[in-house]
């Protein structure tokens, strides 16, 4: 038992030796003590912290795992840019990238630094007089998704750090992943519960970070490499990337030991070659390789373009590539009807995931490259990610059936109709199709459609296989009494699906006609159909001749449209969302039209994105770039570095008072 009087000094001494083997053993992969040893000493830190609590620091261990569970994800913006890379796709590509750096620093060779390029979640890591102060999902490059609990349970990342040298702020840029093992072991306990699988571990460090429930992100064994820093200025005691580099790993930060300086280009395919060889035998995914000037200087006066920086390439690795047997061929039924052939493997490996089943995309994919069931044939995962068929491999074939179109929909038995030059086949029993019915709600809910938060794919299915809901209408009339037929749904649950539905209600006219689903008609299709028409009344009225002289509306999609406001039961359902209460923004005639607006900070009335879409709405341009040409800066609580810069540059700058009164013009 602990005296009193030691009780804090106990504590304090607890964090630093636990903290201390958490890096030993996550970050080093050197443990100096056993599991159990480690376990008494944990247990001690809890014991304490359960008799009091008052104790408890933000940097104790015990805190990695926030016992917050959150409704959703607040945004944040980044104070610099998270842009992504430009790509090498070839040799000749990277040679341009390097001849390029040459002539602008006018030196025979230049070093890079190089390391490999993980296929995980890119975030930016923020601390404040050394202690762990939030994170952030790249998003857009300019904004993205608060994310601070989540990452906090990775066990690799420092919470503090006693070093006097660091800048009082300043963010680190990472990859959060998963390895191959850890993945491959989910998604076994997933196979034994009859669950869904992960596709790719990408895909899983993905949804584990972006998990509502911490806890849920603490169990699944997320891994973290830093790769550089938001602003290396501020670091001026370092005049290159490598030395940096070397500091945080000193500190205790998670660095790849695969990464180097490099000193010219033929060093630079020599690494390449090494890697790519490397990279089924290193317990991660690796899809490439990331190349960045090493010089700090030299890389300030490189720049940027509107989307990537200058001073760095990804050069990517080509797609792996194993063979395969085709043992069947089913048919998918997708949002619109069209039949999909997926073709059902022999299991194999590629790249450390485990792949079953790959796309034939239509049946002109398989008379072009005469793929039959029981043919051999080599699978790649497109992007490291999508399994594809590339070829066959004809020295092999033996006792083949040729792949023949199904005449009825696999799912409800409907005869299907040939469409584009017998490319494709449809079954046209929207009405009664359940995978038709579950992927156009599915649409529909989605985020760059009325973006109703909370309700998964799953819900969706369950709903719709119980017939609790048949079309997209129906969501709005849904009531507990319906949740409450679903299984392992909770009063909290059933209420945050029923706020988000009623939130879904305002709506700018254009991502309405976007998650309509009507056929071939894309964001940009959408976008242009609202600024033409003012109304959803004169979009149904609508005539062929007045559709095919907009712009992005050609005469297949104008043909597409009418019929979609022609059939009964699509015109049903509009009208059913519009009685229902949806409260359309549509676009303003505004002279205004050509104004660029740039949004930053914080505001407690409204969402960002609601505010890009009602300034869209009514004729403004948004932009997440704030630039000389930008015409107005709307401002609200902590607005960063873009406030500074709208003052420079004399932008006029609209304040919280302001906004509302201008917000309400818009009524």
């Amino acid at each position: 038992m602990i005296k009193d009087k030691n009780i804090k000094d106990r504590y304090i001494k607890l964090i630093e030796i636990i903290n201390k083997h958490n890096l030993l053993y996550h970050t080093y992969d050197s443990p100096k003590i056993t599991d159990d040893q480690f376990d008494d000493l944990y247990n001690e830190l809890k014991e304490i912290e359960k008799n009091f609590p008052s104790m408890i620091l933000n940097i104790s261990p015990s805190q990695r795992v926030g016992s917050e569970l959150l409704e959703s994800f607040e945004k944040r913006e980044h104070e610099r840019p998270m842009l992504s890379l430009s790509n090498a796709a070839t040799q000749e590509d990277f040679i341009d990238f390097y001849n390029k750096l040459k002539e602008n620093q006018s030196n025979s060779s230049v070093d890079l630094f190089a390391e490999p390029k993980f296929d995980g979640l890119a975030v930016n890591i923020a601390y404040e007089n050394g202690v762990y102060l939030n994170a952030t999902t790249r998003g857009d490059g300019y904004i993205g998704e608060d994310v601070t609990n989540n990452v906090k349970t990775v066990k690799s990342l420092p919470i503090s750090i006693d070093d006097t040298s660091l800048p009082r702020k300043f963010s680190i840029r990472g990859e959060i992943f998963i390895d191959k093992n850890d993945f491959n072991m989910i998604n076994e306990e997933l196979r034994k519960n009859g669950q869904k699988q992960y596709s790719n571990p990408r895909n899983l460090a993905s949804g584990s970070i972006r998990q509502l429930d911490p806890s849920v992100a603490n169990s699944r064994r997320l891994r973290l490499f830093i790769h550089g820093v938001s602003d290396p200025e501020i670091f001026k005691n370092y005049r290159c990337h490598s030395e940096l580099f070397s500091f945080f790993n000193e500190l205790g930060f998670p660095v790849n030991k695969y990464s180097r300086v490099l000193k010219n280009i033929d060093d630079c395919f020599s690494y390449f070659d090494e890697m790519n060889n490397l990279r089924n035998n290193i317990p991660y995914e690796i899809d490439g390789l990331v190349y960045r000037v090493n010089d700090f200087q030299y890389y300030k006066s490189l720049g940027f373009t509107s989307k990537s920086p200058k001073w760095a390439i990804a050069y990517k690795f080509k797609s792996q590539e194993s063979l395969s047997q085709i043992k069947d061929v089913t048919f998918q039924v997708g949002r619109t009807g069209t039949i999909t052939p997926v073709a059902e493997l022999s299991p194999v490996n590629i790249g450390g995931v485990r792949v079953a089943r790959a796309t034939l995309h239509n049946f002109s994919e398989i008379n072009t490259k005469d793929i039959r069931i029981n043919d051999y044939v080599y699978v790649k995962r497109a992007g490291d990610v999508i399994p594809d068929i590339d070829r066959v491999e004809l020295t092999k074939r033996e006792s083949t059936r040729k792949i023949k179109p199904p005449k009825k929909c696999p799912s409800c038995g409907s005869l299907l109709e040939k469409i584009d030059d017998q490319v494709a086949y449809r079954c046209t029993n929207h009405k009664n199709c359940a995978p038709q019915i579950e992927q156009s709600i599915i649409h529909f809910i989605s985020r760059k459609a009325m973006n109703i938060q909370g309700i998964g794919n799953q819900l969706i299915k369950e709903l719709v296989s119980k017939k609790i809901i048949s079309r997209s209408a129906d969501l709005y009339t849904l009531t507990d009494k319906d949740f409450n037929k679903l299984d392992r749904v909770g009063d909290k649950s059933i209420n945050n699906y029923l706020s988000s539905i009623q939130a879904s209600k305002k709506i700018t006219f254009s991502k309405f006609i976007y998650a309509l689903g009507i056929r071939e008609v894309g964001e940009s299709s959408s976008r242009a159909l609202a600024s033409e028409f003012k109304s959803i009344g004169k979009l149904i009225e609508c005539k062929y001749e007045h559709l095919v002289e907009i712009h992005d509306i050609g005469p297949i999609v104008a043909k597409n449209i009418l019929s979609y406001f022609k059939d009964k039961y699509y015109k049903s359902n509009v009208d059913n969302l519009i009685s229902s209460g949806i409260d359309l923004i549509y676009q303003s005639k505004s002279t205004i039209k050509q104004l660029s607006i740039v949004i930053t900070g914080s505001f407690d009335e409204y969402k960002r994105s609601d505010l890009s879409d009602i300034f869209e709405a009514n004729g403004y341009k948004i932009s997440n770039t704030l630039s000389k040409k930008t015409n107005i800066l709307i401002c609200g609580e902590k607005p960063g570095t873009k406030l500074k810069k709208a003052q420079s540059y004399g932008i006029k700058i609209i304040y919280k008072d302001e906004l509302v009164k201008l917000l309400s013009e818009f009524h």
